[in-house]
């Protein structure tokens, strides 16, 4: 009988999930290198890459892949959604309560296999839109001119 092979909890691999496990904001793989390599200098790049998949392959953190940026990292694994801020680029995990029927029928009878789906809501975040709504009040009024008065820049009488 064969033994499963056990996987070797090395410092790199350690210090990668630690990196990861407090940060909620879905890091790409070379923003958690630059927090690993602050405690380890002498890790690579690849090593990240190479211990972030086996903790996907665990099952310890989530791949995300949202656009053509790359894969981003979730260290929340439990069944959710993402809100993607199309301002500043912020993902928000999302735990909709409600469940929300979505009819996959069609895929199953052109011979698809659904195992599972997300929805990824794309919007603008609250600081952002909180900012946008706060510019928008603290624009000037745009000034009319009289009709029939002089235009800006041109002296009374000269046309």
């Amino acid at each position: 009988m064969r033994r499963a092979a056990r996987k070797r909890t090395t410092r790199q691999l350690e210090q990668v999930f630690n990196a990861l496990q407090s940060d909620h904001t879905h890091p790409f793989a070379h923003e958690i290198y630059q927090r690993v390599h602050k405690k380890l200098p002498r890790i690579s790049l690849a090593t990240v890459y190479r211990n972030l998949h086996s903790l996907v392959d665990e099952g310890k953190i989530s791949t995300l892949r949202l656009d053509a940026q790359g894969a981003r990292f979730d260290p929340e694994t439990s069944q959710h959604d993402h809100f993607v801020c199309e301002r500043c680029g912020r993902v928000v995990d999302l735990f909709l309560r409600e469940a929300r029927p979505v009819d996959l029928s069609s895929l199953a009878k052109q011979g698809y296999v659904v195992t599972t789906h997300t929805v990824t809501v794309h919007g603008m975040c609250q600081v952002c839109a909180a900012r946008r709504r706060t510019s928008r009040s603290q624009r000037p009024t745009a000034r009319r001119r009289p009709k029939n008065g002089p235009r800006p820049g041109k002296k009374d009488g000269v046309k």
